[in-house]
């Protein structure tokens, strides 16, 4: 997922760039041509479908979804080399037919086969985002009204009116108000995992990295890595190896207990290290859960219930945070404050 909504959010900074450019030192050149526009829209459309398939998870047992979207692929890579085939110039007229209606056509087909994937897989109703899809339905809707008071007032921002344009304006505004709805959402809280600006200049660099298939060996020969590391660093010094063992063991062994129930699964775990932190990632194959659902181990009701105190104890030791779908854990260990974790018990 983190890869096709990097693709999406670069093709979006392309297409805005472009534009830009275009308008202020090239004229119009590009704008003016709409074979370039319809082009770059159907690469678009395909990083859409891509998105959609991986938004907040891909559903390998839901083939029905991949169907639809190489039918989409298919229309378009077909749609493109048919252009090619006519040349502007050499078919003025059927050229113009095939912009004017069947771009057309393929536009509004794969916008509501994107409706579609997302639809259906909200189907499946994912605890950990329930809420956050909520909030992303009220943004939808205040892009389009908003798209549409500009498309009412065209003289509010002269260039919505160029050929095409209303589509990277409507996409835009969407993109940003959903893009705000995610940071007040999960970035604003101590539960979730995010990067804050002090993250550029910490100078972190990365000093492990491994995955492997979800299972009790392959775990253990990690937490065998992990130790080496942890000597190797002299982490010793920073934290006694008994808050390590809980660290390690906490980590991996929830990892292959809610995101390693199919062979196919994997574990991946990212060790970071700048002069102030320790960062250990540790990212499953599940479908996550919602961190502000679990219960405190300390509750007159949960005293008889082993579960869930390992990770009780990663907090008042440690900073633990999770992605915004629960299935990647960040435990960042405070090198300055080695010396309070026995008084934070």
């Amino acid at each position: 997922m983190k890869t096709s909504f990097s693709i999406l959010a670069g093709f979006f900074c392309i297409g805005n760039l472009t534009i830009l450019v275009d308008t202020l030192l090239l004229k119009n050149q590009i704008l003016n041509h709409p074979h370039i526009i319809s082009t770059y829209l159907v690469f678009f459309s395909f990083v859409l479908i891509f998105f959609g398939l991986h938004f907040p998870t891909f559903f390998r047992n839901f083939p029905k979804l991949l169907i639809v979207s190489s039918f989409v692929f298919g229309m378009g890579i077909m749609l493109l080399v048919v252009d090619l085939g006519l040349l502007n110039d050499v078919y003025p007229e059927a050229s113009l037919i095939l912009l004017k209606y069947y771009y057309n056509t393929y536009y509004v087909l794969t916008f509501l086969i994107f409706s579609y994937l997302i639809i259906a897989k909200l189907r499946f109703n994912f605890p950990a985002i329930q809420t956050f899809m909520e909030y992303i339905y009220y943004a939808a809707f205040f892009s389009c009204f908003s798209f549409l008071i500009i498309c009412y007032f065209a003289s509010i921002i002269p260039i919505s009116t160029l050929y095409f344009l209303h589509f990277f304006l409507f996409m835009d505004l969407l993109f940003l108000s959903c893009f705000v709805v995610f940071l007040f959402h999960y970035s604003f809280t101590k539960d979730y995992l995010t990067h804050p600006f002090s993250f550029l200049f910490e100078r972190s660099k990365q000093i492990f990295e491994d995955k492997i298939p979800a299972n009790r060996s392959n775990s253990r020969i990690v937490k065998e890595k992990l130790w080496n590391l942890y000597e190797k660093q002299n982490w010793r010094n920073t934290m006694d190896s008994f808050w390590f063992q809980i660290l390690v063991d906490e980590t991996l062994d929830n990892a292959l207990e809610h995101g390693g129930k199919r062979e196919e699964d994997i574990i991946t775990v990212h060790v970071f290290e700048s002069p102030k932190y320790i960062d250990v990632y540790v990212i499953d194959s599940g479908k996550g859960f919602n961190p502000r659902s679990i219960p405190s181990p300390i509750e007159s009701d949960r005293k008889l219930i082993t579960g869930g105190r390992g990770i009780h104890i990663l907090k008042k030791l440690f900073l633990v945070r999770w992605n915004f779908l629960g299935n990647e854990v960040n435990i960042r260990v405070d090198k300055t404050k080695s010396s309070d974790w026995k008084t934070n018990l």
